[in-house]
């Protein structure tokens, strides 16, 4: 069977941004009590809190408002002012409902919008270029998540990674 280069990227990205690494976050916040959700290295670092806030925000804002049509107005220095009380299932409810649009935006988008131009050419020139930009934050964020948590809680997350893959094929 022969497939088009443009369905086979369209599934690759839809696969890491609405499952593997959503899998990943979700596991590491599920393993975190709510003081280490909001535990910070220094006054300078992310809490894996923040990181959530903020891939959810930056998610909702470059696919799932840009190329969604989702309502949206985002607040960004909010994502890492927050110091907590936001519980970890209000965190998690926030996040789930980004996965939820970005999920619903790739699920009918179309591949011929790969070489549009997007409404921020300056940062990102084309919409394939826009996604392989969301994919690549989510996946930088999630790596941080990732490492915090295997900081804070020993074995809490051994073999996330081939895990996330296998739930989520």
């Amino acid at each position: 069977m022969d497939r088009k280069l443009s369905d086979i990227a369209l599934e690759s990205l839809t696969s890491r941004i609405t499952g593997i690494l959503p899998a990943q976050i979700r596991s590491c916040v599920e393993q975190l009590d709510e003081d280490q959700l909001w535990w910070r290295p220094n006054e300078s670092s992310n809490s894996v809190g923040n990181l959530v806030l903020h891939v959810s925000g930056s998610l909702r804002h470059y696919l799932c408002r840009s190329l969604g049509g989702f309502e949206y107005e985002r607040d960004r220095a909010g994502e890492f002012a927050e110091r907590g009380p936001v519980t970890k299932q209000q965190l998690l409810a926030t996040f789930d409902e980004m996965v939820s649009q970005a999920a619903a935006t790739l699920d009918v988008f179309d591949t011929s919008r790969f070489t549009a131009a997007t409404e921020e050419p300056s940062y990102y020139p084309y919409v394939f270029d826009q996604l392989i930009g969301v994919l690549a934050h989510l996946a930088t964020h999630a790596g941080q998540i990732v490492f915090v948590t295997k900081m804070l809680k020993e074995g809490a997350v051994d073999e996330i990674w081939i895990k996330a893959h296998k739930t989520q094929r």
